[in-house]
């Protein structure tokens, strides 16, 4: 109901300004709504404590032990919820990304996972995007979800990994397809820098985890030696839980 008398207070208004509206129900954005209006935010379906498992398998090649491992809500390309990634990544919404990576990470902060919270981490480390993908785009999703953490935590943001090569879209590939289609596309820059820290690899959305593999495959080559490699995703495919 007050939703609806506000709503009506800023329609009687008028604006010379489009509202923001929510990318999942299409409800114009009240004061204090960021990128996703309260009631979608809150029929989010969250996954961080089911997620730890499968995350975990993906960091399981690194060369140090595993760290914070969250993901925030499932993926479900037929739900409405999905409309949230893509409009994000293909509408040219990095304001978006950013206000969603702020609110996990809001919750992380609250939540203590296997005796590892998000205070531990001490650099996020987003997943790369070639600078030919880069250009056509306009910005990398996983960085502006690393700096809306960053934002609401504090930590720091590298920018270690990197894109060696492009590589095709992984759409309709298979897990192994997947693996195979990353292999050796990722880099790492001064790998010094991350000796003794807690690494957090950002990712928007995992999918078969063929990406966050192939970072920690990286960094594990690349002769760094951190404390601990994590993972942190917006979404997680449904199919892996």
């Amino acid at each position: 109901m007050i939703r609806d008398i506000l709503k009506a207070m800023r329609d009687y208004a008028g604006g010379l300004v489009a509202p923001d509206l929510c990318p999942v129900c299409g409800s114009e954005l009240l004061d204090g709504e960021h990128g996703i209006c309260l009631q979608c935010l809150m029929a989010l379906p969250r996954c961080m404590s089911g997620s730890r498992q499968i995350l975990t398998e993906f960091l399981s090649n690194g060369v140090a032990p595993q760290g914070i491992a969250a993901s925030w809500f499932r993926y479900d390309s037929e739900s409405r919820i999905a409309e949230v990634i893509r409009r994000a990544k293909y509408d040219d919404r990095p304001a978006l990304m950013y206000s969603l990576g702020r609110q996990f990470a809001r919750e992380l902060m609250v939540e203590r996972e296997a005796g590892f919270a998000l205070s531990d981490v001490d650099v996020l480390l987003p997943v790369p995007m070639h600078w030919r993908k880069r250009m056509k785009r306009g910005y990398n999703q996983s960085e502006e979800v690393a700096r809306g953490i960053a934002e609401a935590s504090g930590i720091p943001v590298g920018d270690n990994l990197i894109a060696i090569e492009s590589h095709g879209t992984q759409t309709r590939r298979s897990a192994a397809e997947r693996r195979a289609n990353m292999e050796g596309k990722i880099g790492v820059e001064a790998p010094a820098e991350l000796d003794g820290l807690n690494i957090a690899i950002v990712d928007d959305i995992v999918t078969t985890g063929a990406t966050v593999f192939e970072c920690v495959r990286a960094i594990s080559r690349s002769g760094a030696r951190p404390a601990t490699i994590g993972v942190l995703s917006l979404a997680i495919s449904a199919r892996n839980i």
